[in-house]
């Protein structure tokens, strides 16, 4: 539950120099996106990073001259010990000089954690940060209107869901979270076909606890995942904008993904749909930024995905929903934006719009929480 009221971002906003806005991330995931992007709409960037990753942002993608050139998307930063150092009132308090707005991702969710996001991260935030705690299927940070109610009270297809491991008659994949530990946020799917192999997984994950403790709450979690059918197709991810300044949803592009064998994310390549199919790609987007209007208001602030699946009989099916930016930094090359903007418009890009739009309309409190 956000204990950060709207008044005190409008507060913290209102002391920031409108015309020297910087554009903040926590170093990972999706931050060389958002710092190019940013970069290109003339915008100022930082990168907020861990002592012994900060290279990439501090050398190889540093900000710096070249002769006549410059190189590089990163200016400022700043070096923390620890991520929930971020929330400490000098680093607040430098980021606020900066006049930085904070982009999220998955790493700003796993890293930092809804205690500290939603309770003391005084800072301007990009988009609804109410939305982001709505991912999470398992654990303490569940809500009851997750992202699987929304999507179901979208109406938008998925594939079949099992009540109970006694009902499992086909592969299924159980949709759990590891909860403790390292890598607390970690998604552990294991897949599966009758309920002795669920009893099996189970144990198997209940092994990487440390502590007794810590067994008890994987399996608790690991028993309360959801279980659902697993569809042998290809994977599309669905990568959106919305924009609540002009009201329209925007397809930015479609990418499939390669994985390590343990599960992790490899690559990103991407694809592009055929024509037919993009009618219906909308038509899920709109009923996810409708529902969450309604749900989780003022809904839906510039970027989300569905993940889908491709059946046998040409639909896709949602199986994962992200309300942040994707983890997709090969959108642009999809053909979408070019479609729409007559160029290729990287997410990070389409976010520095967003804000130079809303700067110049008076209306940021429309974007950020």
């Amino acid at each position: 539950m956000m204990t950060i009221k709207k008044e005190e971002i409008e507060k913290i906003i209102s002391g920031y120099n409108l015309q020297q806005i910087s554009i903040g991330s926590l170093a990972s995931h999706s931050t060389l996106d958002i710092s190019r992007g940013a970069k290109d709409e003339g915008l100022r960037t930082v990168a907020v990073c861990k002592l012994g990753r900060e290279r990439t942002y501090t050398t190889y993608y540093k900000t710096r001259k070249r002769g006549d050139k410059v190189l590089g998307c990163v200016d400022d930063y700043i070096i923390l010990n620890r991520w929930e150092e971020m929330a400490e009132d000098r680093n607040l308090s430098q980021l606020k000089e900066w006049n930085t707005i904070i982009v999220p991702h998955r790493s700003f969710q796993v890293y930092l954690g809804y205690d500290v996001i939603n309770n003391k991260l005084k800072l301007a935030v990009f988009g609804n940060r109410a939305l982001l705690q709505v991912e999470e299927r398992t654990g303490e940070y569940k809500l009851e209107k997750n992202q699987d109610k929304l999507v179901e009270l979208a109406g938008i297809p998925t594939p079949k869901k099992f009540s109970s491991p006694e009902e499992i008659d086909r592969p299924v994949l159980v949709k759990a979270t590891k909860a403790v530990g390292d890598r607390h946020f970690e998604r552990r799917f294991p897949k599966i076909k009758s309920l002795k192999e669920y009893e099996k997984a189970c144990a198997r994950l209940k092994e990487t606890g440390k502590t007794e403790e810590e067994k008890r709450v994987i399996e608790e979690n690991f028993r309360s995942a959801p279980i659902e059918e697993y569809i042998n197709g290809r994977k599309i991810n669905l990568n959106f904008f919305y924009s609540p300044l002009y009201r329209e949803l925007e397809l930015l592009g479609t990418d499939t993904r390669w994985q390590f064998p343990n599960g992790e994310e490899l690559a990103h390549i991407p694809v592009s749909l055929k024509e037919s199919l993009l009618e219906k790609v909308y038509e899920m987007g709109e009923k996810l930024v409708e529902v969450c209007k309604k749900e989780y208001p003022p809904g839906i602030v510039g970027p989300f995905a569905i993940q889908t699946v491709a059946d046998k009989d040409e639909n896709l099916k949602a199986y994962d929903v992200c309300f942040r930016i994707p983890g997709s930094p090969d959108t642009e090359v999809s053909p979408y934006t070019v479609y729409l903007y007559d160029e290729r418009v990287s997410f990070g890009r389409r976010i520095a719009m967003e804000i130079k739009d809303a700067i110049q309309l008076n209306m940021l409190n429309k974007i950020l929480s």
